[in-house]
């Protein structure tokens, strides 16, 4: 499954690629088909902590969803294609799981609260 929808034949893996790549990996790990010597190649690929936590937590959620998957369907080939589509583009973005809460809170889209902001609201004690 991994193998024909990414190929192994890689020199150089950008954040997005290897996150995609490691949730793919763990889906096919909760499937039974594990590629530890692929995911090792994934995590050589970037020598910083910071990248590499991104990679192990993102094949996390992938191993994770595919158990969960796994436990209703009958065929390895159906949860592949419930978690992973034909691109390699996972059905569920993995960044959320991938990415630290408070970096993933952070939106442009989101529009600005009402009101002032807290730190310039008067306290309690001087509000009458």
């Amino acid at each position: 499954m991994y193998d024909r929808t990414f190929g192994t034949g890689w020199d150089d893996l950008d954040r997005e690629e290897a996150v995609r790549r490691a949730f793919a990996l763990g889906v096919a790990e909760g499937v039974g088909n594990r590629r530890p010597e692929e995911l090792d190649r994934v995590l050589e690929a970037f020598p910083g902590a910071y990248d590499r936590s991104l990679v192990e937590l993102a094949y996390d959620e992938g191993r994770t969803k595919a158990l969960e998957v796994v436990e209703g369907a009958d065929d390895p080939e159906e949860v592949w294609n419930d978690l992973v589509d034909g691109a390699g583009v996972p059905r569920e973005p993995p960044i959320r799981a991938a990415l630290p809460g408070a970096i993933t809170e952070l939106t442009l889209t989101r529009g600005p609260r009402g009101g002032p902001p807290s730190s310039l609201d008067f306290p309690s004690m001087l509000r009458k």
